[in-house]
């Protein structure tokens, strides 16, 4: 597609736009605060922004395509980004980006009429506005997108970390019972959390429980394996519990030698096995 740039004629387009930026920001942020009232702790750095966003509608019809981008890439970059992090809703945010357009809109006609614009010159003016008006609200939205990843990574993080609890039951002991699926990163962080805790705790006796695992496939075995050879390098005792029939099938399958490894069909067998026959009421 051709890049639409205007004359400088149009000076008297941009001017109008920019006499009016205040009172158009202004008008918004009113708007603004009355639908979303939470929006009014923030009014005056909002107002701050709308201003520049205003100017740069007005600027951006005398800039080349790559003169807008670029400006509207560093206005949304930084606007955005303060927008995110302030706690502000892209919703409420995107809510306003039509009064904009049909504020501006209402400018660009009264202008043209005034200078008498030719029909090929008003398109090319509103065609601009259009492109000015997408590349800002995909510029204004990539923070927003990088804050809400970045959040929602730190949220698997520590999800993740609960998803492998080192339980200390006793001096000496602890057991990590593990439920569900183990995938890479699970793996990764069942090895790290074992050998970290178990030098923490300074823990003889490690029971990794597997009962609430429905599958051992070949991944999680050699994992497993290596967590245990780990274990033992630090001077841990490793245990095993709750193996079923199927992953005992799976792990000699695969040739890995567990026979060095005790091994309990429950956690509660292990536990008693460690001396806590009379204990056993107040964990399991």
């Amino acid at each position: 597609m051709a890049e639409t740039h205007l004359e400088p004629t149009l000076n008297n387009l941009t001017e109008a736009i920019l006499d009016q930026r205040i009172d158009l920001a202004k008008r918004i942020t009113e708007k603004q605060n009355k639908r979303y009232e939470r929006l009014e702790t923030f009014a005056d750095d909002l107002l701050e922004f709308r201003i520049e966003l205003v100017s740069l509608y007005g600027q951006a019809l005398s800039m080349t395509q790559k003169e807008r981008e670029q400006k509207i890439e560093n206005w949304g970059t930084v606007t955005g980004k303060a927008c995110a992090e302030m706690g502000i809703s892209l919703d409420s945010m995107l809510r306003e980006v039509p009064e904009y357009r049909s504020a501006i809109g209402e400018i660009i006609k009264e202008t043209a009429i005034t200078y008498d614009y030719s029909i090929s010159k008003l398109y090319d003016v509103l065609t601009v506005l259009d492109r000015t008006v997408d590349d800002v609200v995909y510029y204004f939205c990539l923070p927003f997108v990088e804050v809400q990843t970045k959040s929602l990574q730190a949220s698997q993080e520590q999800m993740l970390e609960m998803s492998v609890p080192v339980v200390p039951i006793d001096a000496g002991v602890a057991v990590l019972p593990l439920v569900g699926t183990i995938d890479t990163h699970r793996a990764k962080l069942i090895m790290e959390e074992s050998l970290t805790k178990c030098l923490e705790l300074n823990v003889d006796e490690f029971v990794i429980d597997l009962s609430g695992v429905a599958m051992v496939d070949t991944f999680v075995a050699h994992k497993l394996f290596q967590v245990i050879d780990s274990l033992k390098l630090i001077g841990v005792k490793p245990k095993i519990s709750g193996i079923s029939p199927e992953m005992a099938q799976t792990i000699v399958q695969l040739g890995l030698n567990f026979s060095d490894v005790p091994s309990y069909a429950t956690l509660k067998s292990a536990l008693k096995e460690i001396g806590f026959e009379k204990k056993l009421n107040a964990f399991i």
